[in-house]
């Protein structure tokens, strides 16, 4: 049966506030803090008479909190990404003991805000693993409809993409050369393998094939494993830190069972190249154009990218029209004055 009790709070700056702690079955489900005593009163008699009325026409009020629904909702989950525990995490900081029944498309939203201004993708990441928590608890029957529906993620050009010119280029393997050790590694890995980040953080010994240069990798994004070319340019490199079996490439020296991120020297490698705009993903963009520059068809770059579908190629072909383009004017131009 819901009921409540109010607990007085002495602060620490000797102000009192009064915490309404609803109960089921002796069981707290939920709780909220008020300054007045009275309003704390008032949240719990409200919410017990909402009950009694869900009760009255048979029906069942929500008494499971999004605490208890994240430990449910992790449980149960078996995908991949591997930002989802974080992202959970976040969404139970800010919505912690809140009833289920109670969160509205409105609260989300409010939530979301503080990501408005970051990149869309970012936005629309938090507010997808809202709607996987939500989906999850309309399929336990918690809640009749999920409130993320009624929410608009943000639009995406996936149209954008960055790449090195030739001097740009030149700078980056110079910078990144400069700093040198497993970084300069990782670097000329990322621009001439088309490997993800996640992909070469997971990546271990015992996963290359040092006589064919292939690596193994099982782990990928779309589920689905692949092998990986390191060309003959970048595998002196590699064999250069060769490590043996299950050890990562870039291992961490705090935790060897994680890699390690490389941020700082990331940005100070940036910052000696001059190079502005330029994320670690776009090396793999690099990649990617400089295939399609060499007159490479779709099929075969979305091989090299492992991708699922042609379609998540094609965005590089306008970089072959533009670079046959230059061909045919360079060509013509110097033949013929008409």
């Amino acid at each position: 049966m819901l009921n409540y009790h109010i607990r007085k709070i002495s602060l620490k700056n000797n102000e009192t506030r009064y915490r309404s702690i609803i109960t089921n079955s002796g069981k707290a489900i939920t709780t909220k803090t008020f300054r007045k005593k009275s309003d704390a009163r008032l949240f719990g008699n409200r919410l017990v008479i909402e009950y009694q009325g869900f009760e009255a026409n048979g029906l069942t009020l929500c008494t499971v909190a999004f605490t208890q629904l994240a430990d449910e909702y992790m449980h149960a989950w078996t995908g991949k990404d591997h930002d989802r525990v974080r992202l959970v995490v976040w969404w139970t900081k800010q919505l912690d003991n809140i009833l289920l029944s109670k969160i509205t498309s409105e609260l989300i939203e409010e939530k979301l805000k503080v990501h408005e201004t970051k990149a869309p993708a970012t936005y629309n990441k938090y507010l997808a693993v809202s709607a996987s928590m939500l989906k999850f608890a309309l399929n336990k029957k918690y809640i009749n409809s999920n409130p993320c529906k009624e929410i608009k993620s943000f639009k995406i050009d996936n149209e954008i993409r960055r790449f090195l010119s030739e001097d740009e280029k030149t700078r980056l393997i110079k910078s990144a050369k400069d700093i040198g050790g497993k970084f300069y590694l990782k670097v000329a890995m990322a621009l001439t393998t088309g490997m993800r980040k996640g992909e070469l953080e997971k990546l271990r010994w015992k996963d290359i094939d040092f006589d064919s240069g292939i690596a193994s990798l099982s782990d990928t994004k779309n589920g689905e494993p692949r092998c990986v070319t390191i060309p003959a340019t970048t595998m002196p490199l590699v064999k250069k830190h060769r490590g043996v079996g299950n050890m990562l490439l870039f291992p961490s020296s705090v935790n060897p069972d994680k890699a390690f991120d490389y941020k700082k020297q990331w940005a100070n490698c940036l910052k000696d190249a001059n190079i502005q705009n330029f994320r670690w993903h776009d090396m793999r963009h690099d990649f990617a154009s400089r295939l399609a520059r060499d007159g490479r068809s779709m099929l075969e770059i979305k091989k090299a990218l492992g991708h699922k579908k042609v379609v998540s190629s094609e965005r590089y072909a306008h970089i072959d029209t533009q670079h046959i383009s230059g061909i045919i004017n360079n060509s013509m131009n110097s033949h013929y004055s008409l």
